[in-house]
């Protein structure tokens, strides 16, 4: 006992360790906004950051040669802000933007990391023992789509992911209040938290026994719960007057106008394809445009070429993954189900919707721990889904200063178009593994 409880602890150890090495690298390009927003939540409040104008317009917000507009919902202010009062008792209130300033916005995301080995290692010990509540500590601890996402390329997407699989243990364990309150803290800190909502409601109706009237009750609490939560995060921006800008800045989150962002999925081979089906019509040669680094393809291209409703096409594509996904495990009552239901959500989107960024899928990844421990089975799924993160985010490029981004060269094809198959052989799989553990019979 004693040996495996130091095991554990040099496990988490070292996981610590390589993360706090990888604070101090610049991280992706999305560490300037966090800083340039820090700075103004400290400086001027987070009800100030959406614009004061009548009526609403895009406003950029500087800090030293940093520009950035502010486009994400109130919570995530209030925590980089947090991060930056602390910076700024730390620096007397100078805030320079040194690599200690990166560090700071870096270590935020890395402390919501410690949290979620915290909830699903208790969550699963409740449910499936120690031994296995160990396992999806470390699964998550020691996954390297983890480590490159928070602590190497700073991306925010843990701060949602711990309220979102807080909210699946809590309506899993017949809390409905509290599973409001946190799937409602996830969405508004990232848009991309919300997709759980559906697997949020789903456990807390399958929360025990009891007729629909005493289900209702449970989804009532639940909704009651949530909207408290956001009652409370968003009355600053009411009060200020300034609701309508920050509706107006949160929707330019949708203006993406590529088919694949940067997220290797669907979408990035069908744009591939366009590209070799264009190149061939043109008399190219077909062989030279396949071989070809892969490159960006607009909705206003497409609709050049006669698809103009490529936007809507991938919407519904992920909307039916979503609903089938739904559909298929709406059984699902223990914690390791609906958190496999929750994953698969995120995957849907992640790997079928346009308009998708790098590190989008992040949440599948503690949600397929939690899954993969109470049903083994999703243990393959998990570690199709982190590859396939992992080599998503590095041949993107996780640092700003390309140190760590691999040549797409490596073979015949763009290798970028073979980290998409992956993707894609992942979510199929999911689809086959998450069928049979739906299946009438099947116990966790």
């Amino acid at each position: 006992m004693t040996r495996h409880r130091a095991m554990f602890a040099l496990a988490l150890g070292t996981g610590m360790v390589v993360r706090l090495a990888a604070l101090p690298l610049p991280g992706a390009g999305d560490v300037d906004p966090w800083k340039v927003w820090s700075y103004h939540v400290v400086t001027d409040g987070v009800a100030r950051l959406y614009g004061t104008g009548s009526p609403p317009s895009y406003v950029d917000f500087a800090f030293h040669d940093k520009i950035a507009p502010v486009n994400y919902p109130p919570l995530a202010l209030y925590e980089l802000g947090a991060a930056g009062w602390v910076y700024s008792l730390a620096t007397s209130g100078r805030f320079p933007d040194t690599v200690a300033l990166t560090v700071a916005m870096k270590l935020l995301p890395v402390i919501f990391e410690a949290g979620i080995i915290g909830v699903l290692f208790a969550s699963v010990h409740r449910t499936a023992g120690k031994d296995r509540a160990i396992w999806a500590a470390l699964s998550y601890w020691l996954n390297p789509a983890a480590i490159i996402c928070a602590s190497v390329g700073g991306y925010l997407d843990a701060l949602p992911g711990l309220p979102a699989l807080g909210a699946l243990v809590a309506g899993a364990a017949g809390w409905p209040v509290a599973a409001g309150a946190l799937v409602a803290s996830a969405a508004l800190t990232k848009p991309q938290g919300a997709i759980v909502l559906p697997a949020v409601l789903l456990a807390v109706w399958n929360a025990g026994e009891g007729a629909a009237s005493d289900r209702l009750k449970r989804v009532v609490l639940a909704a009651a719960g949530g909207l408290s939560v956001s009652a409370l995060l968003v009355a600053p921006i009411v009060a200020a007057g300034v609701w309508p800008n920050m509706v107006f800045m949160l929707r330019t989150m949708w203006d993406d106008q590529s088919l694949s962002m940067s997220s290797y999925n669907l979408w990035w081979l069908a744009g591939h394809a366009m590209t070799v089906g264009y190149a061939s019509l043109r008399g190219a040669s077909v062989w030279a445009a396949l071989t070809a680094p892969v490159a960006y393809v607009s909705f206003d291209r497409a609709a050049a070429h006669g698809l103009p409703q490529l936007r809507a096409v991938g919407t519904s594509l992920a909307l039916v993954g979503l609903c089938w996904g739904l559909w298929t495990g709406r059984k699902a009552a223990d914690l390791a189900l609906v958190s496999a239901v929750a994953a698969f959500s995120v995957c849907s989107y992640a790997l079928l919707a346009t308009g998708v960024h790098e590190n989008h899928a992040f949440l599948a990844v503690p949600l397929l721990a939690a899954a993969a421990a109470g049903r083994p089975r999703f243990t393959p799924v998990l570690a199709a889904v982190s590859a396939w993160f992992t080599l998503n985010v590095v041949f993107y490029g996780v640092t700003d200063d390309g140190r760590f981004r691999i040549p797409r060269s490596l073979t015949v094809v763009d290798t970028t178009l073979i980290v998409a198959v992956l993707g894609c052989v992942s979510l199929a799989w999911f689809v086959a593994v998450l069928y049979a553990e739906c299946r009438p019979g099947q116990t966790a």
